[in-house]
């Protein structure tokens, strides 16, 4: 499509799909406002659309939502937006996404919203695997979903996500006769879903808006955590 300003075989486009920010992370709620959630949503989206826009060998940054606020939330990190309106779950908005870049003859990076930990070079050793295997997976850590899918073509894998999403993926890509390649880090397979989640993140060692805003609120003191020994408080 003319939205597109890089095309071709070789390059290689994010694709981030975004819920309404007044929906996302429910199952925070008991931690946190609807305010807070929303803005914890905002700014996690932040920390991964700075990151793809300086990782290394991408083309650009697709963000697939029906939100007014992220869509300008994306156009501030030169962001291309497709409406979700016709998509009903999460695979149905990357789906919307990868439909796009097949047009134009482009690969895939599908990255969820919620890692916010993920640094630039994260994402550019998932590009560079890209030259060796066709499809290329980073795990979530939590619950066996998947935080990373790149694939050298848009059309290789269809997107599955959700729980053990990982596993599902490796092998609909394998059932393909397609090698896949696995990148991890700890930014990547870090993403914010329930509490747990933000007490496991305490381990990343990356400074993120988002951790800023976790010091901001004093989630550490909500959660309890600042009662227990300092050991106790990374288990």
């Amino acid at each position: 499509m003319d939205r597109f300003n890089i095309a071709g075989a070789g390059h290689i486009w994010a694709v981030v799909p975004v819920k309404k920010f007044s929906l996302a992370k429910q199952r925070l709620s008991p931690m946190l406002s609807e305010q807070e959630r929303s803005k914890l949503v905002r700014t996690m989206l932040a920390d991964v659309l700075g990151a793809l826009r300086a990782a290394r060998g991408l083309s650009g940054i697709v963000v697939v939502t029906s939100d007014a606020q992220a869509a300008k939330m994306a156009a501030l990190f030169d962001a291309q937006v497709i409406p979700e309106d016709n998509a009903t779950n999460l695979n149905g908005a990357v789906q919307c996404g990868l439909d796009e870049l097949v047009k134009i003859g482009a690969g895939a990076l599908v990255v969820p919203a919620d890692i916010p930990f993920a640094t630039a070079d994260d994402y550019a050793e998932i590009i560079d695997a890209l030259k060796r295997y066709p499809v290329v997976l980073a795990s979530a850590i939590s619950d066996g979903g998947t935080n990373a899918l790149a694939m050298r073509a848009a059309d290789l894998v269809a997107p599955c996500f959700g729980e053990d999403s990982f596993a599902r993926h490796r092998m609909s890509a394998r059932a393909k006769g397609l090698q896949v390649g696995i990148v991890q880090s700890e930014g990547l397979g870090r993403d914010i879903d329930n509490v747990d989640d933000i007490i496991a993140s305490r381990r990343v060692k990356r400074r993120s808006s988002t951790s800023a805003f976790f010091e901001e609120i004093e989630l550490i003191t909500r959660i309890g955590l600042d009662a227990l020994p300092v050991a106790a408080r990374y288990i």
